[in-house]
């Protein structure tokens, strides 16, 4: 009877050690009311591969730069977001696969094309990250 109860207490004191801090991610370079925003928040690799965001927003595009606030559990995330600008709610891609929407993504700053690498677009959420500012670029 005894270790059953030292599992939960433990699962418990494990859990509660779980830090959550409190972010504030910015999108610059909104079109106003041209199309909702998208917000993703991908928590691993997989899950940016496979585009299944571990966070999932949706916002409205009523100002130039667009302020969403959230707690995340400490770790490595990539942020991305675009703006839909046909309601479809999809990003939409065109030939060779590059985008038709503006999209934006932690870790790029409008030269090239991201690369769909999760470690390259990463970022690192802990105590002293404040502020994760991404812009919206067209391709």
């Amino acid at each position: 009877m005894f270790f059953p109860i030292f599992l939960f207490f433990a699962a418990s004191y494990c859990f509660s050690q779980i830090q959550e801090d409190r972010v504030t991610v910015e999108i610059t370079n909104v079109v106003i009311n041209n199309g909702k925003v998208y917000l993703a928040i991908f928590a691993n690799a997989e899950q940016f591969r496979k585009e299944e965001p571990f966070i999932a927003v949706e916002l409205a595009s009523n100002s130039t730069v667009l302020i969403h606030e959230l707690s995340l559990p400490r770790g490595e995330y990539v942020v991305s977001a675009f703006q839909d600008t046909n309601d479809n709610k999809a990003l939409d891609y065109g030939l060779f696969g590059i985008p038709k929407e503006m999209v934006a993504i932690s870790n790029y700053h409008g030269k090239g094309l991201p690369t769909k690498e999760f470690n390259k677009q990463k970022i690192m959420i802990n105590g002293s990250t404040g502020k994760v500012s991404i812009g919206l670029y067209k391709f």
